[in-house]
């Protein structure tokens, strides 16, 4: 690709992740990103090839990149910690409000097994939680790791909502106190 053509595809994800966030994966029109963009929804389609593979784009190419890198470097790290890869992702999640609007939003429609990115939503905490468990944490005696990253998934999606609901908010500053649930004192002392 021309650097043109992958601004012009940049732009059209970004246009999709405006409008996926917004108003859903149903209520977003090829033509509505086009119109954004100033291109015709045959040029979009020339670029992500259908609807459908434009969301599967802004979810695999945009949202999960990132964080999946946080994951992968912590097999590098000497003393890998839970605590801070949910620290690491937090920070990447917190300088993207818009892609954690629209995945939120997607993963909400996604709720139907009908909706184009059901699978990609039911299968991605497995995925990464499989991936996870081949890291060796360092842990307290006695805690399972799969579980510990289970429940932190529950607790970043139901903090990512807190957050996107009031603007402004530190995202950060508000996974600093699920931490004191999730890594309790003085269990966790020098874990965390």
């Amino acid at each position: 690709m021309t650097n043109d053509e992958v601004d012009r595809r940049s732009a059209i994800l970004n246009a999709a992740v405006e409008c996926f966030g917004t108003l859903g994966y149903y209520g977003t029109s090829l033509q509505r990103i086009a119109t954004m963009v100033n291109l015709t929804k045959p040029g979009v389609l020339h670029y992500v090839g259908s609807k459908e593979g434009l969301l599967h784009a802004v979810l695999d190419e945009m949202y999960d990149r990132e964080t999946e890198d946080v994951t992968a470097g912590m097999v590098r790290d000497e003393r890998p910690l839970i605590a801070e890869m949910w620290r690491r992702t937090v920070a990447v999640n917190a300088k993207r409000p818009e892609l954690v609007h629209m995945f939120s939003t997607l993963s909400a429609e996604a709720l139907n097994p009908d909706h184009p990115a059901h699978d990609y939503f039911a299968e991605r905490e497995e995925r990464i939680v499989e991936v996870a468990a081949n890291i060796r944490w360092h842990v307290p005696e006695g805690v399972d790791a799969e579980q510990v990253l289970r429940s932190g998934f529950a607790m970043m999606d139901g903090a990512q909502l807190r957050w996107l609901r009031v603007p402004g908010r530190d995202l950060n500053e508000m996974w600093a106190s699920c931490e004191d649930v999730l890594f309790p004192l003085p269990q966790w002392e020098g874990y965390r």
